[in-house]
């Protein structure tokens, strides 16, 4: 068959499927998934697990085959010719809403051609997109090379803990992609060093509640705490709320620009933005003063200066930290890690740093998830197919890149990311990207990734076994 043809027929699919699209869309995106409690049969929680159970009867009623996976990865899937199979892994759980919407956030809602929903764009669309981009192939007619494995992971935004129980029962896929990036392809990570955190000394007597942030891996935009004394005045600072409580005590929020970790251009922490009030008003004793002195170490930069780890690796990019969550207990409090690090250190050289910092300020460290960066080469044969798929239907230049985030490419031996963000359409200023509130995707874009994806996944089934061979 000709490409002009297979592109109408795969426009005339697109187009007739477009309701159903995005009525099983609205579906899923009702679930609210945001990781719970541990229940038997969902390893984490209820609402990933009914995410889960959402996205399969999808799959299930477009006449795929599927497995719940015990509740951590489940799969809808197509048999091939091979042994071996190819397989796209999505996410459907997501991180909390969090304030600020202008909509509800399990509501998918639209506007200017604009779907707006808490993983719309994280990762709940691209779930969709790969199952009607597989129906495509199931409806061509034509036997499939390689099996295909739809993946659909359920704790993606907490440690990524499923993919290894998955990939202990289950073998490895041939070649996997994930869309959960900007296309064309990432091939790259940055190391993530997360879940980790500085614990003070138990001292905070003037200052109880501290609280802020709802994910380790998103800065937070709020950030509140009270403050013990009583009949005074503050100094005013920009993003700053003061409320006279009844009790005499005074509630101090703080106002900042929340979105993802990876990315800390133009955001502004409101735990830092509260520490730098909480400091500059003198509410705290010398031994307050001394973790918060870290605190502010921590969040006056995105990047590392302030604990003394900020490098840039020729590969990866620059190094980005941030405190995503802080909490109370007591008079501890606890500020949660966020650290992406680029292949110029390493992880154990970054939590040496960490406890030396933390002991300095009679403060302790302790690390928790240390995943290590990864890089494959732009030359690799599934890659090339995966850029020229994309520059053929966008009309883009495809070129690789290496990614800021974590994603589960890094869970598997041959795996990047891909697509289906776009850097080409401006947001519109009453949305926002993913982890922010107003989170969405333009559903025009969403229609070219899904033919991409169409035209990639039939290309890559057409590679012989020797392609998917890497050179390392």
């Amino acid at each position: 068959m000709k490409e002009t043809e297979l592109f109408k027929q795969i426009d005339e699919f697109i187009e007739k499927h477009e309701k159903d699209i995005l009525s099983d869309l609205a579906e899923l995106i009702s679930k609210k998934s945001v990781k719970g409690p541990a229940e038997e049969g969902a390893p984490y929680g209820r609402g990933p697990r009914n995410a889960l159970d959402s996205v399969l009867a999808i799959a299930q009623r477009l006449g795929f085959s599927v497995n719940d996976g015990g509740g951590h990865v489940g799969w809808a899937e197509l048999p091939g010719e091979e042994k071996d199979h190819l397989a796209v892994i999505t996410h459907v759980d997501v991180v909390p809403e969090g304030d600020g919407w202008n909509s509800d956030p399990y509501v998918l809602t639209e506007k200017d051609g604009w779907l707006i929903a808490r993983g719309v764009c994280d990762d709940k669309g691209a779930a969709i997109l790969s199952l009607y981009a597989a129906l495509f192939l199931m409806q061509r007619g034509t036997p499939l090379r390689y099996g295909l494995r739809l993946l659909f992971g359920c704790d993606e935004e907490c440690c990524m803990h499923d993919v290894p129980h998955y990939l202990e029962n289950n073998p490895e896929p041939l070649f996997c992609f994930t869309p959960d990036v900007d296309f064309p392809v990432s091939v790259g990570e940055k190391g993530i060093h997360s879940n980790g955190g500085f614990y003070s000394a138990p001292v905070f007597k003037n200052i109880s509640e501290f609280s802020g942030g709802n994910a380790s891996n998103s800065i937070p935009g709020n950030a509140s705490c009270i403050v013990n004394v009583r009949g005074r005045s503050f100094k005013p600072m920009k993003g700053i709320t003061v409320s006279e409580r009844q009790d005499g005590r005074y509630l101090i929020e703080a106002q900042g620009v929340g979105g993802h970790a990876a990315h800390p251009d133009g955001k502004h922490n409101a735990i830092g933005i509260l520490t730098d009030f909480l400091l500059e008003n003198d509410v705290c004793d010398a031994e307050e003063r001394t973790f918060l002195e870290l605190m502010h170490k921590i969040h006056v930069s995105g990047y590392g200066e302030g604990l003394g780890i900020n490098c840039e690796g020729k590969l990866l990019g620059r190094l980005t930290s941030i405190g995503g969550i802080i909490s109370q207990e007591g008079a501890v409090l606890r500020q949660d890690m966020n650290i992406r690090y680029p292949e110029c250190i390493s992880g154990a050289e970054i939590t040496a740093a960490l406890e030396k910092i933390a002991a300095e300020h009679n403060a302790r460290f302790e690390a928790v998830e240390v995943l290590e960066p990864f890089y494959i080469s732009p030359d690799y044969a599934p890659i090339q197919t995966l850029v020229e798929s994309y520059s053929d239907v966008s009309g883009h230049e495809g070129k690789t890149y290496t990614l800021f985030g974590g994603t589960y490419a890094r869970r598997f031996k041959n795996a990047v990311g891909f697509g289906p963000g776009d850097d080409f359409t401006p947001r519109p200023s009453f949305v926002a990207s993913d982890h922010a509130p107003n989170e969405a995707s333009y559903f025009p874009v969403m229609k070219e990734a899904l033919k991409i994806f169409i035209v990639a996944l039939i290309r890559l089934e057409e590679l012989p076994p020797s392609a998917y061979v890497r050179a390392d």
